[in-house]
């Protein structure tokens, strides 16, 4: 496999801690209710169109209230629309992005999110020392579609070969690999991620 010179770090879960319920149960006391809220909002199918670039995040929150009973309706806004809020950094990721970015790797942001990208991207930990950012919103394109990582490459004018591309979330990887990126399963362990890039190792860990 060829040396990795590029560290390609997905958002959610790598990042950011992306944990569904517990930005649930923070935004809302009770946990039978959040639960609901959850359901409704960040596992609906509109949800992945917002990271499409497909619909604006008020038309989640307009589909999750035809779900929801009444007394719910302003909550459905608040996880719709403010969710980010309290959407919190890893930081011990973002430290290694800035070890990585001294070493002389190249290191980037690939990532599905919709346009509230905007509201928390100063607070996405070494998002300053990013040598490029690629989010799906904007390319109307998410992964794992093969056509993601692709434009990624061409965007930055990499080889595919030679970056890592690191995410939580399986199906991503596999994506990336399609692509011909080499793959890595984030498990939020960062001395593990640390040791795999600096062994210069080449095949996916799942």
């Amino acid at each position: 496999m060829a040396q990795i010179k590029n560290v390609v770090f997905d958002m959610g879960g790598v990042l950011m801690d992306w944990d569904p319920v517990k930005i649930s149960q923070t935004l809302c006391a009770d946990p039978d209710d959040a639960a609901l809220l959850a359901h409704a909002v960040f596992d609906s199918r509109e949800w992945g169109w917002v990271d499409a670039g497909a619909i604006a995040p008020e038309t989640v929150a307009w589909t999750a209230k035809l779900k929801l009973p009444e007394r719910l309706h302003d909550l459905a806004d608040v996880f719709a629309l403010r969710w980010h809020e309290v959407f919190e950094p890893m930081p011990e990721t973002g430290e290694l992005v800035r070890e990585l970015k001294a070493e002389g790797y190249g290191v980037y942001l690939l990532s599905n999110a919709g346009p509230t990208f905007e509201d928390y991207r100063g607070r996405i930990p070494a998002i300053d020392a990013m040598d490029g950012v690629l989010v799906s919103c904007y390319e109307h394109v998410v992964k794992p579609d093969e056509a993601i990582y692709r434009l990624f490459c061409e965007r930055y004018g990499l080889e595919a070969a030679s970056c890592l591309f690191v995410d939580d979330m399986q199906r991503n990887v596999v994506g990336a690999e399609r692509a011909g990126m080499q793959g890595y399963c984030f498990d939020r362990d960062v001395d593990a991620l640390r040791r795999f890039i600096h062994a210069g190792e080449g095949e996916t860990r799942s």
